[in-house]
This record gives structure tokens, C-alpha cells and sequence, in this order.
């Protein structure tokens, strides 16, 4: 391991976080709205796509910023949410966001990943890449700070 890798692994609390997440899910309505979808859920780790629409574009025909933002945070919020307890949840405290490049193409794919966990607080990072005719580009990079809460 050199001094830039962070090898890190996490443990799940909850036994059974795949289906608790994949419950979770049904009650995201923007995710939905969207046509976000997850397609990996592991231990602090979370993988999504979607298909680019009209509806995703800003004016200048590039991804949203806000599209981005959105699939960044979700994707943060889940991988911290799949190493909680049952009865915990998390929240977004924080969110810093830093757009690469125009986000162009077919698809967006996001990855959301936790670095740190604590009893209060889980630091998160992810990444968005646009697709374009076979050509994967980083569009942006975000880290997050998830406040664990209380579910109700």
C-alpha cells in the first residue's frame, strides 16, 4: 500500500442493509422522478445509472448541475445508510460539490463511497461519468458529511 491508498473495510450493522436499502428505495420519489436508479449496493459502497433525457439538460445542452449534485448525494447517502444499525439513519450535513467537465452523452454512472464512519457522523465521497459513444469522461467529484440520525 502506498501513502495515497486508503484501504479501508466496513463492516454492515444491519444483517440484512440489501433489503433494507432496497425498501428504503421505493420511498425515493425524486430518485424516481429522475429515473435514477441503483445497481450495486455493498458495504459503504453504492453504484447507480441513468439514461440522459431532454428533461436532465441545462440550456447549454450539458447535464444539470443539480442532476449531478442529486445522484452524487444519493449515492453518498446510501453507502453511509448501508453500514448503519437498525433504528439509524443518516441525513446530509454537508455537501461540496466540483464539476469537471460538461456532462454530454447516453448515460450517467455515480459511485458512492463512505470514508470514515462514526457514531455522529459518516464522511462520503463520490464521482459522476457521463458516457458518450463508448467514451467514459469524470464529469464531477463530490464528499459529503451524513449526520446519523434517529429514524422515526
Amino acid at each position: 500500500m502506498n501513502f495515497y491508498t486508503i484501504n479501508m473495510s466496513f463492516r454492515a450493522q444491519n444483517p440484512k442493509f440489501k433489503e433494507t436499502i432496497r425498501e428504503k428505495l421505493k420511498g425515493q420519489h425524486f430518485m424516481h422522478h429522475i429515473g435514477f436508479d441503483l445497481t450495486d449496493i455493498s458495504e459503504g459502497m453504492v453504484k447507480g445509472e441513468m439514461k440522459l433525457e431532454q428533461k436532465h439538460l441545462q440550456q447549454f445542452g450539458f447535464v444539470h448541475g443539480g442532476v449531478t449534485a442529486s445522484l452524487m448525494d444519493i449515492t453518498m447517502g446510501f453507502a453511509a445508510y448501508s453500514l448503519m444499525p437498525v433504528g439509524k439513519g443518516v441525513v446530509t450535513a454537508n455537501l461540496s460539490i466540483d464539476f469537471l467537465n460538461p456532462g454530454l452523452g447516453d448515460e450517467l454512472h455515480a459511485t458512492g463511497e463512505v470514508e470514515k464512519i462514526g457514531s455522529k457522523l459518516v464522511y462520503c465521497k463520490a464521482r459522476v461519468y457521463s458516457l458518450e459513444n463508448g467514451q467514459r469522461t469524470h464529469i464531477a467529484s463530490a464528499r459529503s458529511i451524513m449526520a446519523v440520525v434517529e429514524k422515526p
